[in-house]
């Protein structure tokens, strides 16, 4: 663990922000705190990350935000504990009345069998009755999940018994249609939540929490909720919509000092129906210090979330789909019909496929240039890489990286903001797509013949014909075929393994070529051509495959 930023608000909290491995992208949160207005001698809390960021995607959570890019080990789960210990010389572990594990910083618990090992260790590692592990969870409706609580039962039983568990179920709401809309994803009904309860508790544990993040319009039917869940067997806990990017996009919003009129009369409800009720309000010093759940504090993650938010409303705005995609492309070729000059065919035996920055910087959805329509094209993409594979022909690529933006930077680094440096893991050319260490060339420019080995190599393999597919369709793709043209290669444009921001920008550039430069094509029809060896005949645009 290597600790990259820390954050200390004295009497409240301490934050941290941890590289786990060797790889930079796996950052995680977590917090050593205390309950405010309870010294920290009489309880500790630690607040766990268990996955680098979160597959759930609440509407009010920025970890959700930041994607899921997998499971922390359960050594590095425990590392996080390990490292709030060391840091409070002053505090004995292994002898505090009340230390609270929290697993509820980034991630989702359930989903990370690792979670399980982890709190196997944490019993054997600091054996002491002061130790308080908790859970909180969304409940997702998935066998791993199922498999996942009934080992915690065995757990809880074996290690934590007598009230030294909690598990906290994140509800939200009655209605399963808005559970649905503030998280995401299938889950437990109410019904299998308290099930599961009846059959996790046992005499002297302590009670199951259900959370409910209450919105403005909603409130919780105190009948309807004894008719599913026992008040002996579970208590409940309403708390603020505290604000984080996600929340705010979405309008859910809802902090509070004070108790609501509105708040307060549901916990009466449910008092007279003999729950027991926590009100936890927002606290500003908590808020400012970024400890609330769903909260990100870091700069770093922050902006990651950032992105990955502008990224899922590019997704939305995308113009094409893995649905309409067959579609539209037939479209495409209908207009390009009339532009297109001549009709030629690939020479089998000299055909070569250059494939186009087909690299993280624009397939992967956490990256400041991600290009939603990259990954639509990406199945055609990996189509011709196979089929020029399985007919001995070479596969080419390039991707975009450069050394040192202030050297090699040129008009690109004065156009663009954004900055793909060599040897980053935005610079990976997708291994989707297998490529072969000997056909890599590096550019810094928008064509791929501005690596002067592209064309050294070509021309050593005897290529002259070439089909170019990829990224992006009216910036590299076009550089490139242009580049091509000039040097007396016979290029090939699939218009559907090729992308750009727009369909416009894609559509005009592809308009562009077949006046100019090259025979647009599909990469059905195209694979299929060149599978026949493309001697005779017309390519045909529009044949479904």
């Amino acid at each position: 663990m290597q600790i990259i930023e820390e954050r200390e608000f004295p009497g409240l909290a301490k934050l941290y922000l941890a590289q786990l491995g060797s790889n930079p992208e796996n950052l995680v949160e977590f917090v050593d705190t205390l309950e405010p207005g309870v010294p920290k001698s009489r309880k500790w809390v630690m607040m766990i990350s268990t996955q680098f960021g979160c597959p759930v995607g609440c509407r009010m959570c920025d970890a959700g935000a930041l994607g899921y890019r997998g499971n922390l080990s359960a050594e590095e789960i425990l590392g996080q504990v390990r490292k709030v210990v060391s840091e409070n010389g002053d505090l004995n572990i292994c002898s505090h009345p009340k230390v609270k594990v929290h697993f509820a910083r980034m991630g989702e618990p359930s989903l990370n069998p690792n979670v399980l090992s982890a709190l196997r260790m944490l019993a054997n590692e600091y054996p002491h009755d002061g130790i308080l592990p908790s859970i909180s969870t969304v409940a997702p409706k998935t066998p791993i999940v199922e498999a996942f609580f009934e080992e915690l039962r065995e757990i809880k039983n074996a290690y934590f018994a007598g009230g030294r568990f909690q598990v906290q179920f994140s509800v939200h709401s009655l209605d399963e249609e808005k559970r649905r809309r503030m998280v995401p994803i299938k889950k437990w009904s109410l019904e299998e939540m308290a099930a599961y309860g009846d059959r996790f508790l046992e005499s002297g544990d302590r009670k199951i929490t259900l959370n409910f993040a209450l919105t403005q319009e909603e409130e919780i039917e105190a009948r309807k909720l004894k008719r599913i869940f026992s008040p002996e067997k579970f208590l409940i806990k309403i708390t603020p919509i505290n604000p984080t990017e996600v929340a705010n996009r979405n309008g859910v919003t809802r902090p509070w000092g004070k108790v609501p009129g509105s708040v307060q009369a549901c916990a009466d409800g449910l008092r007279s129906e003999g729950f027991e009720v926590v009100l936890s309000p927002s606290l500003p010093e908590e808020i400012s210090a970024a400890t609330s759940c769903g909260q990100v504090w870091s700069e770093n993650l922050g902006a990651r979330a950032h992105v990955v938010v502008r990224n899922q409303l590019k997704e939305m705005d995308c113009y094409i789909s893995t649905e309409n995609l067959f579609r539209r492309s037939r479209a495409w070729m209908k207009e390009l019909a009339k532009l297109q000059r001549n009709q030629i065919f690939p020479a089998p035996h000299r055909l070569g496929l250059v494939v186009v920055d087909m690299q993280d910087f624009f397939l992967n959805p956490y990256s400041p240039a991600y290009l939603p329509p990259a990954r639509v094209i990406l199945e055609n993409v990996r189509r011709l890489v196979d089929a020029f594979r399985r007919l001995g022909r070479p596969v080419y690529f390039a991707f975009h990286g450069h050394k040192d933006p202030t050297r090699d930077g040129g008009m690109m680094t004065v156009w663009w903001k954004k900055v793909c440096l060599e040897g980053t893991p935005h610079s990976r050319i997708t291994p989707l797509l297998g490529p072969e260490k000997e056909r890599i060339f590096r550019k810094c420019r928008y064509s791929a013949f501005s690596n002067p080995e592209m064309e050294r190599t070509l021309r050593r393999d005897g290529i002259t014909d070439l089909a170019v597919a990829g990224l992006a369709t009216h910036l590299c793709v076009e550089s490139t075929v242009r580049d091509a043209f000039d040097r007396g290669f016979k290029t090939f444009i699939p218009s559907d393994a090729t992308a750009a921001q727009t369909e416009e920008l894609h559509l005009s550039a592809l308009k562009t070529l077949a006046h100019g430069f090259s025979m647009v094509v599909l990469t059905g029809d195209f694979i299929e051509r060149i599978k026949s060896n493309g001697l005779a005949g017309k390519i045909i645009h529009a044949r479904k495959k």
